[in-house]
């Protein structure tokens, strides 16, 4: 160390370089020796790739980890916090991020059937993990490259991806190592997915044979699919799901039934490779985990069916359905409810509901046509603002179909639409019934099928344009005008129409809506069975309490007999025993902090005004306040078991306060005593726990 650096014009001795460091400590010493070789390590890695041929060598890599090694040197000092963004930037790079497209695309696309989006989750979950996992592809191998600036562009993220996601694997000292899919989001993914699509399947195809076979039918069969759709989406001109505040409420809700623990996407089960071929046959599968943005808990409550044995609910339908059916207690209406005229003729097969369209793949019915040609006038007798060559186009469009309400094998009612099922919509085009025949309900039961066909099809959402006179009808429908599913998602779809509403209706997979009054009306009578027993139990008369007569002075509500049989419980702050703020606290107990809480308060210098009775002689004093109080009454009083309760000698002890603050002046001593000493009471009935349950 005493001998002289041999580097040129340094005439040094070696320790005077290494001076620096005779203070540091271990810990910085070892995390500067890393640092020392790491750079050793990346000065080999860039000499190794300047000796390859110019058409094998990586210049955007070279010059990458070149400007790295320069920009590390800096940080060759104890104590030193290496960062590299001042070169390259702060992670992410871009938002939304790679994770949260993927969540939006599986809502955009599969959000209205619950099954596809559990498939969609998993497919998206394999496919981050691997694009996690899979080296991004050079500048100059990139395929597509049509462009100077397209290439330049890339290699910008290029870069980023060596520096934040490749180099910290091998160079510890560069932390911590991020995730592409985590810190990159639209411009890579547009650069990057076909070539990492490429990767994907011949990964899959040599990992095959590694493979149960539920796993070869899982990704050969869906993830070909899955990409097919994702490319589509990536490249489109406006798509939603690179919006970074992408909702869709109505969408979401299937998410909200599942009974999956939260977790982030990243997490959601990493193993999908390794499913077990047994749970697949017994269908009882179940995910570990859910992403974050899409997950949150439900409120649990017991239905009616947990609460009530088999035997009794047989009991009630049984009583209810031997009843008389009488609508107009229950619905306000002598006829009984909407629809059900049109339902009990459809029972009777007086009428029937039939879908029917247009096929050029297939040959139509004439029986078919006859209808929509009957439809159509039907419509253009009912809707006479629409122009005749419109209705023609799209009741025979085969895009569109009609909801055909027959009567006598004649339509007299009809619903045309067209269904929208990637985005998981159905558009109402036209609606409706001969005007002779609108009063019998057929409207509501017409539309009840139309939106149990719709379940039955896995699309909950209704969109139409009402106009003034059938808003009334849509709103008694369940439409709304608060339309719930993103703009983007309907905007190039549907038709502008003037002068009319937009309306929005969400249906629920739950609801046979055919049969929904009749089990309203039955679950109305079960309700009301189960009240009328209740009532009856809570029917009793007890015997009055003698316990006062005895000497007792309280006692706690719960022991009332028949309280706790009304249903009624003891509030949670009677369960905690250090509490000694209750009613029904022992007396001796209360008594024993009141004192604490008294004496300090006749300690304090600002008591002094309270510690006796005013003087009879202060003019007008007893004239104006009608209660006095003081602190050698409270003392009396405390001293006798008067204060059962801790609310009496709160009271007192206000009283006291409001006493001198209504006699003396508001900027009087008197008044100034009374306020501080009042928060001084406060505060210490806050720390003996005797203040909040009474406030």
């Amino acid at each position: 160390m005493s001998s002289t650096c041999t580097k040129s014009d340094c005439n040094h001795p070696l320790y005077s370089h290494v001076s620096h460091l005779e203070s540091a400590k271990e810990e910085q010493l070892n995390t500067l020796l890393g640092l020392v070789f790491d750079l050793d390590n990346l000065a080999v890695t860039v000499n190794k790739d300047l000796k390859k041929p110019n058409i094998e060598r990586n210049y955007v890599e070279e010059d990458t980890y070149s400007a790295v090694y320069h920009e590390l040197r800096n940080f060759v000092y104890p104590g030193s916090c290496i960062t590299l963004e001042k070169l390259f930037g702060t992670p992410p790079f871009e938002n939304p991020n790679i994770v949260k497209v993927l969540m939006n695309f599986n809502m955009l696309k599969f959000g209205h059937d619950s099954s596809q989006l559990k498939i969609a989750l998993k497919i998206s979950t394999f496919v981050t993990k691997y694009f996690d996992l899979w080296k991004l592809t050079s500048p100059k191998e990139l395929p597509n490259c049509k462009t100077f600036q397209y290439r330049k562009n890339y290699e910008f993220y290029y870069q980023r991806y060596l520096v934040f996601c490749l180099l910290p694997k091998y160079l510890h000292s560069i932390a911590p190592s991020y995730k592409m899919s985590l810190i990159f989001g639209q411009d890579i993914l547009m650069y990057t997915l076909k070539s990492f699509r490429m990767y994907l399947t011949d990964w899959c195809h040599a990992s095959a044979s590694k493979w149960s076979n539920h796993q070869k039918h899982f990704y050969m069969s869906y993830l070909p699919k899955y990409m097919n759709l994702l490319e589509e989406e990536v490249y489109a001109v406006h798509s939603p799901i690179w919006d970074l505040h992408f909702k869709n409420s109505g969408l979401q809700k299937i998410i909200l039934t599942s009974k999956q623990n939260n977790s982030s996407i990243y997490s959601l089960d990493s193993k999908l490779d390794e499913t077990n071929e047994a749970e697949h046959r017994d269908g009882k599968k179940k995910d570990k985990h859910l992403n974050e943005d899409m997950s949150m808990k439900l409120n649990e409550k017991q239905s009616i069916e947990d609460i009530l044995l088999e035997e009794k609910m047989i009991d009630i339908l049984k009583n209810v359905q031997s009843e008389p059916i009488t609508y107009s207690k229950e619905f306000g209406l002598e006829t009984g409810p909407r629809g059900h005229q049109a339902r009990t003729e459809e029972e009777h097969g007086s009428i029937r509901f039939v879908v029917i369209g247009n096929s050029i793949n297939s040959k139509v019915e004439k029986s078919t046509m006859l209808w929509l040609m009957l439809l159509r006038n039907l419509f253009r007798i009912q809707l006479p603002r629409m122009p005749v060559r419109y209705i023609t186009r799209l009741v025979f469009d085969t895009k569109h179909k009609t909801l055909a309400l027959l009567k006598d094998g004649v339509p007299i009612g009809g619903i045309c639409f067209c269904p929208f099922l990637p985005q998981g919509f159905t558009e109402i085009v036209f609606c409706a019934v001969k005007v002779d025949q609108q009063e019998n309900g057929y409207g509501t039961q017409l539309l009840n099928h139309l939106k149990d066909y719709h379940i039955q099809h896995n699309i909950l959402n209704f969109l139409t344009y009402a106009d003034k006179l059938a808003i009334e009808y849509f709103k008694k429908q369940g439409f709304s005008q608060d339309v719930k599913i993103s703009k983007k998602i309907h905007l190039e779809y549907i038709k502008h129409y003037q002068d009319a509403i937009f309306m929005h209706c969400e249906l629920n997979p739950k609801i046979i809506y055919t049969q929904l009054t009749p089990v309203i009306r039955i679950q109305k009578e079960i309700v009301k069975s189960l009240v009328e027993e209740k009532h009856m139990q809570m029917e009793r008369h007890y015997p009055g309490l003698t316990c006062f007569s005895d000497g007792v002075r309280i006692i706690p509500i719960e022991s009332i007999p028949g309280v706790m049989d009304t249903g009624w419980t003891p509030s949670t702050r009677a369960t905690r025993n250090s509490r000694v703020t209750e009613e029904s606290t022992d007396i001796v107990a209360l008594t024993k902090h009141l004192t604490k809480v008294l004496k300090f308060v006749k300690n304090n210098a600002l008591s002094e005004p309270f510690l006796i009775p005013v003087d009879k002689k202060v003019p007008g004093y007893y004239e104006l306040i009608k209660y006095p109080m003081d602190l050698s009454t409270i003392s009396k009083r405390l001293a006798s078991g008067y204060y059962v309760s801790r609310k009496l000698f709160t009271a007192d002890m206000k009283r006291m306060f409001s006493n001198c603050k209504t006699f003396n002046p508001e900027d009087s001593y008197w008044a100034n005593c009374a306020v501080e000493l009042e928060k001084l009471f406060q505060i210490k009935m806050k720390e003996m726990e005797l203040w909040d349950y009474y406030v």
